[in-house]
């Protein structure tokens, strides 16, 4: 492993368990067990890290759902292919979701800039699937469902068990980790309950 990836591995340790703003240089030098001069030496701002961080976490949310989106398989294909993409690389980083919508929400505009340079074009995506989603109804296959209710309903089952944790584990009684077995178990269980949700 090169420092450059040791430095870039403890920054973002230190960045998903604080968040940008409270994450500080020497922290994360100290972290990757070099000395802060050295950490300056390959990269000059804590910005330009968390640059290159946030664009490995957003290809690892992110890569594959387009492609899923766009092909051409069934609406509830696309609802299992999606939950196990989703359920699997988060449980792959449980803390992604938070540091993603933790620095989204403090720059927004970050996750446009790296979608244009990913060439991910969502607007066309949502038309692709609403379209999608109309023939399914009109041939009497789903209910009348929109593509923002589809997105949220699959984001938002993945994606709250990882966001509330804390909580979870409180609730259920499982412990950490136990909790990836107790969330990769709902697979299927979220598959099915999304589907027969959109059943005509």
């Amino acid at each position: 492993m090169t420092t450059e990836e040791l430095i870039l591995q403890a920054a973002t340790r230190v960045c998903q368990e604080k968040g940008f703003a409270a994450a500080r240089m020497d922290e994360i030098a100290k972290e990757a067990g070099i000395n802060r001069a050295l950490l300056h030496y390959y990269f000059r701002s804590k910005e330009k890290m968390f640059d290159i961080i946030f664009a490995v976490k957003f290809k690892a949310f992110f890569s594959g759902v387009a492609g899923i989106f766009q092909a051409e398989i069934s609406i509830f294909d696309k609802v299992t292919a999606l939950v196990d993409l989703e359920l699997s690389v988060i449980s792959q980083n449980p803390e992604l979701p938070l540091f993603i919508i933790g620095e989204l929400n403090r720059n927004p505009e970050r996750l446009i800039k790296m979608m244009q340079k990913n060439n991910v074009n969502m607007a066309a995506i949502l038309v692709q699937l609403e379209k999608q989603l109309h023939e399914e109804y009109l041939a009497g296959t789903i209910k009348k469902f929109t593509a923002y209710a589809f997105v949220l309903n699959i984001m938002g089952l993945c994606l709250y068990p990882f966001i509330a944790k804390n909580l979870i584990i409180h609730i259920v009684g499982v412990d950490k980790e136990k909790f990836l077995e107790f969330v990769s178990g709902r697979k299927q269980e979220i598959t099915d309950f999304i589907i027969a949700g959109m059943k005509a």
